[in-house]
């Protein structure tokens, strides 16, 4: 009796199915074919619930979208009938390992409102080998709903990657001429005031912040620090506010960036006080290449060139340092 018994609640199922249109997934970058990963498992998952996934037009659309929080991902799945949201599920997987049972569990309760996925749940038809972090939650949504403003997107906006970067390298820095006019004829005068423009090799430490708003641009800022040590010593410091930009999303992705800000300077080849410490403006530009970008722990390897001026109305004085770092971003 039990056997005959499913028989015909699976036929049930099976002749009240409901075609489903499966929507382009938002959100699903974390990888450069996460969209089509993801809607295939969706669609999978449509299947398993006794429903047909269609891709034209439906009586029933259905619209997934996958946050990621941290290192865990939020999935969202929202039933859309006539224009209006009638059934939503969210699901939260720790690991991108777990994410296909994640969507699997947000599409069941998305669609848990249809006649065929009441039918298919009361006979076992789908069930979960994998636990999952969070039980279903089911929202139910009056036909009549007010989703608000249609300009306020603020549920829709993209979570930031922010990495924390820290480097070590060699540098190459110069100085500017200076020439003290005062001395005029004056041989051992001009020996002791005058410094002409020198490059000396330094060593860098490499700080930054970097915040990924999309996986293609990142906001950042960036502090270089160059020390050299000698018969004379110096220090070079910039502090850039800018952005990068990556002309790929693969697990090696080249960059190029750049940033304005203020730069500090020390050099004591420069006999008088006024000359040997400066404070201004400054600017820069960075290449470089990323390794494991998919990763939360990311080794850069980069290529820096600062440039600050002493003072800010004047472009003589001009220090400048070419870097090359190794780094860890996490």
């Amino acid at each position: 009796m039990k056997k005959i018994f499913s028989t015909i609640l699976s036929l049930a199922a099976f002749s009240l199915a409901a075609n489903v249109q499966i929507l382009a997934p938002e959100g699903a970058e974390f990888a450069p074919d996460a969209q089509n990963m993801v809607q295939s498992i969706v669609r999978a998952s449509v299947s398993q619930t006794g429903n047909t996934p269609v891709d034209g037009g439906a009586e029933i659309q259905l619209r997934t979208n996958v946050m990621t929080m941290g290192s865990s991902f939020v999935v969202v799945c929202e039933q859309i009938k006539d224009g209006s949201i009638v059934g939503s599920g969210k699901q939260k997987a720790s690991s991108i390992d777990d994410l296909d049972v994640a969507i699997e569990g947000a599409v069941k309760s998305a669609l848990v409102n249809t006649a065929d996925n009441s039918a298919s749940a009361d006979n076992g038809a789908y069930a979960s080998t994998t636990s999952r972090s969070e039980p279903d939650v089911i929202v139910y949504v009056p036909a009549d709903r007010n989703d608000g403003d249609p300009n306020d997107n603020f549920a829709h906006k993209r979570p930031t990657r922010n990495y924390v970067s820290y480097g070590l390298g060699a540098a190459l820095w110069h100085n500017y001429d200076f020439v003290e006019k005062r001395c005029e004829d004056d041989k051992e005068c001009h020996k002791k005031y005058d410094t002409d423009q020198t490059w000396e090799q330094a060593f860098v430490f490499h700080y930054a912040r970097i915040f990924e708003v999309i996986p293609q641009a990142a906001i950042t800022i960036v502090n270089n620090m160059n020390l050299s040590f000698g018969e004379e010593w110096e220090w070079h410091e910039t502090f850039l506010l800018g952005g990068r930009f990556f002309p790929s999303t693969g697990v090696v992705t080249p960059f190029l960036g750049t940033g304005v800000g203020l730069g500090i300077q020390v050099d004591n080849r420069y006999y008088d006080s006024n000359e040997s410490f400066a404070i201004g403006l400054a600017t820069g530009a960075e290449l470089g290449v990323i390794f494991f970008r998919n990763s939360a722990t990311q080794l850069e390897v980069g290529l820096a060139w600062d440039v600050l001026w002493d003072g800010f109305e004047s472009f003589d004085r001009r220090f400048g340092a070419g870097s090359f770092y190794i780094a860890i971003n996490y």
